[in-house]
């Protein structure tokens, strides 16, 4: 018998002056304010309005929750940040206070819309989720004493763009919601055709297979361990796709079918993951439900930001 030793794949970046300038430029601490932010920076409100007035915009709110969550400061922080950059500009500009952005967090539309970095037609999307932690011990403390029952997480569920590694939506649940259960609002919130949407065992259910092919797109999905034929396949087109699926991974085996349909596509979803982490950090600082659901979104439109500066074109050698 013939066994094959399998090797990890190695790969080179082929633009690596590029990417190293781009790199650089993230770094780039250079800041101006535009004469139409600051225009915006004060929000009028009419005589009509009950109770005090919001003084600022959600363009200054948006400002400077930016700043705090680039350079992951206190908001008590981003106020003095804030206040010293007005001064040295020599602008008539002052910053909210920690209450006032606390406060109005909450009631900011986060568009994850990135500089134009987009890619012609239909969109491939890969889906996956992850946890970030609110409160609780560290690594090193759990390792050593175990975990304690006052661990706090939430559930954070991406959409991928796979060609452009742009953050197509992104929404933020507790952590006991099921993946499956959040994919269709993560379909809805994606512009534009949708060629293929992958994801792992976790999303392989009728309703998601029905979210998928509403939007006219190709379920990427393994079929979970010991899958069955659905035998309601005549009632939704989703059902059908789903039992060619099991059926194929019936006749060609697992492995082979994930090499045909290029479903190994779909790491690149823990890439992105992985490069959300490491850019924005694991946790949240909010501690209200809301603040912590923008918080996230904020990351995501940061960190599309990021990505559209420059990304690594990686070739297997």
């Amino acid at each position: 018998m013939v066994t094959m030793s399998k090797t990890k794949a190695s790969y080179r970046v082929t633009n690596w002056r590029a990417y190293d300038r781009a790199l650089v430029e993230r770094g780039d601490i250079t800041l101006w304010v535009d004469e139409a932010v600051a225009d915006t920076w004060w929000q009028a409100c009419g005589s009509s309005r009950r109770g005090r007035p919001e003084t600022f915009s959600d363009v200054a709110i948006l400002t400077a929750l930016t700043l705090r969550t680039f350079y992951r400061l206190p908001l008590r922080s981003v106020v003095g940040l804030l206040r010293s950059l007005f001064r040295m500009m020599d602008l008539p500009l002052s910053s909210p206070v920690h209450t006032t952005l606390s406060r109005r967090a909450a009631k900011l539309t986060i568009d994850l819309s990135a500089p134009s970095r987009a890619i012609s037609g239909p969109k491939h999307l890969v889906i996956d989720a992850s946890g970030l932690k609110v409160y609780g011990e560290g690594e090193w403390h759990v390792r050593t004493h175990g975990k304690s029952k006052r661990r706090t997480w939430r559930k954070l569920h991406l959409a991928i763009n796979a060609q452009s590694h742009e953050l197509e939506a992104c929404e933020l649940t507790e952590s006991n919601v099921g993946d499956c259960e959040v994919l269709p609002a993560l379909l809805d919130e994606v512009d534009g055709e949708i060629a293929t949407a992958a994801a792992d065992g976790a999303y392989d259910t009728l309703a998601v297979y029905d979210a998928i092919d509403a939007r006219g797109a190709r379920a990427v999905i393994p079929p979970r361990s010991g899958a069955a034929l659905s035998p309601h396949a005549q009632r939704t087109w989703g059902a059908v796709r789903r039992n060619q699926t099991v059926a194929a991974c019936w006749h060609l085996g697992k492995a082979e079918w994930k090499r045909g349909v290029g479903y190994h596509r779909r790491s690149l979803a823990e890439t992105g993951i992985g490069r959300f982490k490491a850019l924005t950090g694991g946790g949240l600082a909010s501690r209200r439900f809301d603040n912590q659901q923008v918080e996230a979104r904020l990351r995501c439109r940061l960190l599309n930001r990021l990505t559209a500066l420059g990304m690594p074109k990686s070739v297997r050698r």
